[in-house]
């Protein structure tokens, strides 16, 4: 018989075969926590110096093929263990002991970071324009602008902040301007009604504001529709405007709620300074007979109280001693907040008008408090706004229980008209000595 062969094209598969079964062997493996010899899931398992690896399954075992040429080293390695590496010899594997892997823990070192809470940003500057004032409502950010404040004022306006040249500005929520509109004269600030459209309040009329058709309409409306019918009106609630009587020459003032349907108007709660109204009501002692007289007389004519009209008699708002009784009205959610700072008392009402609850104040005891809450509409967050030196933070206030949360502090010293809107904190601001024009910043304050 002739020699048996193996047919050429036979040798094509078998070859590889054989070359793999020649090279390779298998060795089995077991890794474990040192400490608790509990089975570790997942640890990687290579061979130095070669492409080869594993991970340990759900119970630490592990199968490597090993290169036909042993003894070699295999690096067992898993987070928050140590690395080990154990020599595999050809015994070892010839015998076919499975290897016990112990692996011990150990603390992850991280490099040591530096966290920075981030810095204000610009939200409108122009190098020929400043920023006068502000306001943000559902149509976006109206922005007043001026070339230059006026510096004469006539008699009765003396102190007040007067814009020559004004423009009114609509930012869209990325702060990209829509549209603009040069002001008719002269103007002073902005203000809201109670839907919280802008209003531009200028020295003898007014002009309600709205973005029609990519452009800022002006509507006109005269001083004492603004200051009768229209400042009056803080806010609303479901079927009522919620308003005041506030007048800064009086220490004493109402919150109130006006039905349109009915158009009944209920008072929420009174407002009043005693210490404040004791020295108003007293100024009556010491005037003259003849004032005295005159102050009766018009009581009767008007069926005020004299010593409530000899207290306007001698212009007693104008004096060092008087500040206007402060006391704001929030609606937090479905409740009515008065922050009455002369009971020290956060009173809460339903929507019905009903009085509910009374939470003592605090952040009226800081000596820093600048006299000023301020409400983020988007979440209804009150804050208290606190300065001492060149700085200036804002801490949230619970109407619940009157705590007083975390500082969030203001990265510029001086910030002018703050206010808060969705979550951070909006201010003009222009660096002392500097040729930059007054900008408007917003800062993340939580």
């Amino acid at each position: 018989m002739g020699r048996y062969s193996i047919p050429p094209i036979l040798l094509l598969f078998l070859l590889p075969m054989l070359a793999a079964g020649q090279t390779r062997t298998l060795v089995r493996g077991m890794v474990v926590d040192a400490e608790t010899d509990r089975a570790l899931h997942d640890a990687h398992v290579t061979v130095v110096g070669a492409d080869l690896g594993t991970a340990s399954t759900a119970d630490g075992a592990f199968a490597l093929q090993l290169p036909h040429d042993v003894p070699s080293v295999l690096r067992i390695s898993l987070v928050g263990y140590a690395t080990q590496e154990r020599l595999v010899s050809r015994n070892m594997v010839q015998s076919g002991d499975v290897l016990r892997i112990r692996l011990v823990r150990q603390a992850i070192e991280l490099p040591a970071l530096t966290i920075q809470r981030a810095g204000p940003e610009v939200v409108y500057q122009r190098e020929d324009l400043h920023v006068g004032d502000y306001f943000t409502n559902d149509e976006g950010l109206w922005v007043l602008t001026y070339e230059k404040p006026q510096l004469w004022h006539r008699e009765n306006e003396a102190g007040k902040q007067v814009y020559r040249d004004g423009r009114l500005h609509l930012l869209n929520t990325d702060f990209v301007e829509l549209c603009s509109v040069r002001l008719p004269s002269d103007v002073g600030r902005l203000r809201h009604d109670a839907s919280y459209r802008a209003i531009v309040e200028g020295m003898d009329k007014a002009w309600v504001a709205s973005h029609e058709h990519d452009e800022v309409r002006l509507q006109e409306i005269s001083m004492k529709v603004l200051k009768e019918n229209v400042l009056p009106w803080t806010d609303s609630i479901p079927g009522r405007l919620l308003g005041n009587n506030l007048d800064e020459t009086f220490p004493a003032f109402e919150h109130f709620a006006y039905d349109p349907q009915s158009e009944e108007t209920k008072a929420i709660c009174a407002v009043q300074d005693d210490h404040l109204m004791e020295l108003f009501r007293s100024q009556y002692k010491y005037m003259s007979g003849a004032d005295k007289v005159t102050a009766m007389d018009l009581a009767i004519e008007t069926g005020i109280d004299a010593e409530i009209i000899a207290g306007y008699m001698t212009q007693f708002h104008k004096d060092i001693y008087f500040d206007p009784p402060y006391a704001p009205l929030f609606v937090v959610k479905d409740t009515l907040c008065v922050f009455d700072h002369y009971t020290e008392r956060i009173r809460k009402f339903l929507p019905d008008l009903s009085e509910v609850d009374a939470v003592p104040m605090k952040h009226h005891r800081e000596k820093t408090w600048r006299t000023r809450l301020l409400q983020d509409r988007s979440d209804g967050i009150v804050y208290a706004l606190f300065a001492r030196n060149l700085h200036t933070w804002l801490r949230s206030v619970d109407v619940n229980t009157g705590e007083l949360g975390p500082m969030r502090a203001l990265d510029h010293p001086f910030p002018e008209e703050v206010q808060v809107h969705g979550g951070h904190a909006y201010f003009i601001y222009r660096p002392f000595g500097s040729l930059q024009h007054r900008t408007l910043y917003r800062q993340a304050i939580r």
